[in-house]
């Protein structure tokens, strides 16, 4: 698993994570607008080997993300 994979599921006050049954859904904060759209465009510019990100957006703003591992599953922490 690569360090920005392992960063990305710790969370953060822009987002929050659950671990689902194929990968992890990262869940936008209302107050952090701007910050989960950089840490999305930051995960799709980093995605390829260790994880897909699909993000999804409610038409203005990216309001989650989906993470599906290449490797195994980590864990949350």
């Amino acid at each position: 698993m690569g360090r920005f994979l392992d960063s990305l599921l710790e969370g953060s006050a822009a987002y929050q994570v659950r671990r689902d049954d194929d990968g992890f859904l990262l869940i936008g904060s209302p107050e952090f607008v701007a910050e989960f759209n950089a840490v999305v465009r930051h995960a799709t510019d980093e995605a390829g080997e260790d994880f897909v990100a699909f993000p999804i957006s409610d038409g203005e703003h990216y309001n989650q993300m989906f993470i599906l591992p290449l490797d195994e599953m980590p864990s949350l922490k």
